[in-house]
């Protein structure tokens, strides 16, 4: 699937150096994608590898890639139980590398991620916190509408961040966005 200047896709073998190198030297995308989370010793990487033996299928996480063909990082998708509802659909993505944010890549890659996923849905949801930055600009690009803010729930660097659930309609989405009406 194309979107201007990305491509998705799913993973392949030799994405994994690509996530090796994500995990121990190139980690400043840890800063914003749940901190306080700890990954365990290779537990990020182990899941790559074992994405490659699963059978792709519609809620697949799929890679971004440049057309050129350079692995800029990843779109996902996740259940997400605890907005008073049954399990509705959140999506999210990562960039790690600093110098490939900017330009249009990860727009392009959530905006055509999230056409693919409204074949099935009627609203998506991307949850954050308040000090992700270039995700809280991301989602006012595309035009998420927040739903839900939880204060003080998230603590990073000793200092409380909100926890943040934002929405958004197939029928807003796709008034956004007609072009992707046919590209998935």
């Amino acid at each position: 699937m194309k979107n201007g200047n990305i491509v998705l896709r799913y993973i392949k073998e030799s994405d994994i150096e690509d996530y090796v190198r994500w995990t121990t030297t190139e980690t400043e995308w840890n800063d914003w994608d749940a901190p306080w989370e700890v990954d365990e010793e290779g537990g990020f990487v182990a899941w790559q590898r074992d994405m490659l033996n699963e059978e792709p299928h519609f809620y697949s996480k799929l890679e971004i890639d440049t057309l050129a063909g350079k692995h800029l990082g990843w779109v996902l998708c996740y259940g997400v139980d605890d907005l008073g509802k049954t399990k509705v659909t959140a999506v999210g993505l990562n960039i790690p590398v600093v110098g490939d944010r900017g330009m249009g890549y990860g727009k392009n890659a959530l905006t055509l991620y999230m056409a693919h996923l409204f074949k099935k849905e009627d609203v998506l949801y991307t949850q954050t916190w308040s000090g992700n930055t270039p995700m809280l600009r991301l989602a006012e690009k595309i035009g998420f509408a927040e739903v839900r803010r939880i204060k003080d729930l998230r603590e990073v660097g000793g200092k409380k961040y909100d926890a943040l659930t934002f929405a958004m309609s197939k029928e807003d989405f796709f008034d956004k966005y007609p072009e992707l009406l046919n590209e998935c």
